[in-house]
């Protein structure tokens, strides 16, 4: 094979150059994360290395310092990434790194400065550049991210290949004399693996910026998301939420055989008056806490608002739902905020579902039936029979003694 090495240097310099130009552009022009430019200075400084070893033949002494920038690629890349993957744990510390470069250059200045044979200076560089390789493909494959990530694992990928290359040149580098086609292959190969490297670092510092951002936004989504589904303060859903799960649970299951129960707590307003608005969300909390304590899977809860709760009870008849009040006013008794100044109780109106009414419908009879239970004296569950323009009172059962 033919090769003008001069030709390819100069060709992998102007490669460098615009990499790292292309990423210093995007970080001047977009959002990055940190180790970006970390990333960047890693391309640059190889870039430099590289022009320092296109002149060394006129500037002999500048050849420490060309080494020394081409050795810094795979640890200046991985100082990058501890900064990105800052919440993540490595399994060096960062000092590792840099005594492992120095290691490796030290090494090779060592055989420099003896005046060696150029084979033993070709083989020091090359078996430091291949540990510093295999060294930040080993700490970047560890990552709890490598798994899911395609960036961490392409960069771990030309890693590896970097590695493979040195190692080529590690063996290729005896005997001295000999100058075959195979020993122009491997240093061919070696700059054509610099030259890739700078480019697919590129590629991977905009597609981990890109996962990052994602990321972020598939997070801000999960928020707003619990934001328009929830009511905060108690981690139910809210009202308009409620209707929507509740209609779903309905399309599997025949409304018929399912009950609704609207609750609140007695005297709310008193309790905020007495005791003060944070003890009255703790005791919103508190009874929410009950109810995802109580509900099986199935059941549907929400907040409606102010102090007042909804549960959609499927294939549950009033009976099973008068036990389901029950067990959430006795475990409230057991979670009472200030039991000694002012117990908290609730009331409860429950309906069984008719066959030809929406959800909405049955809150509307429940809500009666609520009613009937605070007129009744509070922190007792009753039950409403019939069309909502005509409705009856049924059993009315004591949740023990009220509050207040």
């Amino acid at each position: 094979m033919n090769l003008h090495l001069p030709t390819l240097l100069f060709a992998s310099i102007a490669v460098l150059v615009m990499s790292a130009g292309i990423m210093t552009l995007v970080g001047c022009t977009r959002r990055v994360y940190r180790g970006f430019w970390w990333w960047a200075a890693a391309q640059w400084l190889l870039a430099a290395g590289l022009m320092l070893q296109a002149v060394r033949e006129a500037y002999p002494s500048v050849l420490p310092l060309a080494n020394l920038l081409t050795l810094q690629w795979p640890i200046v890349v991985l100082a990058g990434m501890r900064r990105f993957y800052s919440r993540q744990t490595f399994s060096v510390p960062p000092t590792g790194d840099w005594l492992l470069l120095a290691l490796a250059y030290l090494l090779w200045l060592a055989s420099w400065a003896a005046h060696g044979d150029l084979a033993a200076r070709v083989a020091t560089y090359a078996l430091g550049a291949m540990a510093l390789h295999l060294y930040g493909a080993v700490l970047l494959a560890r990552l709890a991210d490598f798994s899911t990530s395609p960036a961490l694992k392409a960069l771990v990928l030309i890693e590896l290949l970097a590695a493979g290359v040195q190692g080529l040149r590690l063996l290729n580098a005896w005997p001295s004399e000999t100058h075959g086609a195979g020993r122009d292959e491997v240093l061919l190969a070696s700059g054509l693996v610099i030259v890739l490297s700078a480019l697919v670092m590129v590629y991977l510092a905009l597609l981990l910026t890109y996962e990052r951002t994602e990321n972020n936004l598939r997070g801000v989504q999960r928020k707003l998301r619990f934001l328009a589904d929830m009511d905060v303060l108690t981690e139910v859903p809210n009202r308009r939420h409620f209707h929507e799960l509740a209609t779903r649970a309905l399309a599997v299951a025949p409304s018929a055989k399912a009950t609704v129960m609207m609750f609140d707590i007695d005297h709310f307003k008193q309790v905020n008056d007495l005791l003060g608005h944070a003890t009255g969300d703790e005791a919103l909390r508190q009874v929410a806490h009950c109810i995802r304590d109580t509900l099986r899977g199935p059941d549907v809860a929400g907040r409606m608002g102010g102090d007042e709760f909804a549960v959609l009870l499927p294939q549950t008849d009033v009976d099973d739902a008068m036990a389901v009040a029950s067990r959430i006013a006795s475990r409230l008794d057991d979670r009472q905020v200030a039991p000694r100044i002012a117990r908290i109780s609730l009331s409860f109106g429950v309906v069984q579902m008719r066959s030809d009414e929406n959800v909405a419908e049955a809150l509307r009879r429940a809500d009666q039936a609520l009613y009937e239970a605070k007129r009744q004296g509070r922190s007792r569950a009753v039950v409403a029979v019939g069309a909502e323009d005509n409705l009856l009172f049924g059993e009315s059962r004591s949740l023990g003694l009220p509050g207040f």
